[in-house]
Parts: C-alpha cells; sequence; structure tokens
C-alpha cells in the first residue's frame, strides 16, 4: 500500500473570500495600527492600501490557524518601515526605534480594545433577555429614547435611570472579566 503523501502547505490556506472577510473585519485596526506610527493621514491611507496589496499577493502564505490581525501587521510594520526609509529625505521623521516602539504599543492597544469587545459580549450574553433588548433598542436602534419609552410603556426618565444602572452593571461585569483574564480574545 502507497505511503499517504505528505501534508501540503495548502492545508491551512485561507479561501479567497474568507481572506476578504478577514482584511475587511480588521481594516480599522490595521488602518489605527498604521496611522499611529505616521504623521500624516494621507501617508497612513497610502500604506495601508500598500499593505492591502501586500496581504492580496502574499496571501496564500498566510495560515488559516494564525492570527491574521497579528500576520497582517507584520506586513505594515514592514510597509511603514519601507515608506520611511523612502521618506526619509523629509525633515519630519520617526526613527526605526520609535516606530517600533509605537507598532508595539498599537498591537498591544488592540489586544485591550479586543478583550473588552469579548468581555462585553460576554456581560451582555449573562443578562436576561429583557434588559438586552431594552440595550439593542436605545443604542442599535434610530428611534429617540422618548419613542423607546413610550413603546414600553414607561417614562422617559425612567427608562434612562435603567440604562444608567445597565451600564454601570455592564462596566463592573467587564472590569471582573478583564481581571479575571475571561475577556481576552
Amino acid at each position: 500500500m502507497p505511503a499517504a503523501p505528505p501534508p501540503s502547505d495548502s492545508d491551512n490556506e485561507v479561501s479567497t473570500d474568507a481572506l476578504v472577510a478577514l482584511l475587511v473585519r480588521h481594516r480599522h485596526s490595521l488602518y489605527a495600527f498604521i496611522a499611529k506610527q505616521l504623521v500624516n493621514p494621507a501617508d497612513a491611507e497610502d500604506v495601508f492600501q500598500k499593505t492591502s496589496m501586500v496581504i492580496w499577493k502574499k496571501k496564500d502564505l498566510f495560515d488559516s490557524d494564525s492570527s491574521f490581525f497579528h500576520w497582517a501587521c507584520g506586513i505594515a510594520f514592514n510597509e511603514v518601515r519601507n515608506f520611511l526609509t523612502v521618506q526619509r529625505r523629509n525633515k519630519l521623521h520617526f526613527d526605526v526605534e520609535l516606530v517600533e516602539l509605537l507598532a508595539k504599543e498599537a498591537a498591544e492597544e488592540n489586544e485591550i480594545s479586543e478583550s473588552r469587545l469579548t468581555a462585553l459580549r460576554d456581560c451582555m450574553a449573562g443578562l436576561p433577555s429583557r434588559q438586552q433588548e431594552i440595550l439593542r433598542r436605545c443604542y442599535l436602534g434610530n428611534k429617540s429614547i422618548t419613542d423607546i419609552a413610550k413603546g414600553l410603556g414607561r417614562e422617559r426618565t425612567a427608562l434612562y435611570k435603567q440604562l444608567a444602572r445597565l451600564k454601570q452593571k455592564l462596566q463592573q461585569c467587564i472590569r471582573l472579566r478583564l481581571a479575571s483574564g475571561g475577556g481576552h480574545a
């Protein structure tokens, strides 16, 4: 019986649709990562576009079992360094050590944001469905608080007080989850 062929590198490749979805999902965080390293927003936009093209060209190198954001940040970091090297003739520029420090801080900030978002989702899921519905109506809908209160058969001030209590409850839950390490993505 012939031996099974060795696993190919393509076993962990991501599909084109999945790559596009990942890029769309992380575009704001990736842009923020780049923008924190550059002075001019137009430069950040140029580097973001270049980074997106490089990500597309190197899509076959992405391992779907790893973090897309960290992989993309590696590409973005190199694109920022390349951009700054070309821009050395300008009077205002950052040195490589500063760019590395800014990149590290940007990556850490993104991890904190992702942890907080995960904790918020978990805390929201722990609320009774009625409270979840009130939060959705007030924060995701396009109606005014007055209209929502009328629809619920409540006074506007009572709804504001309940929202304040729910906000405080969620903040406390998020703090506890983050302190216990339960909010990490």
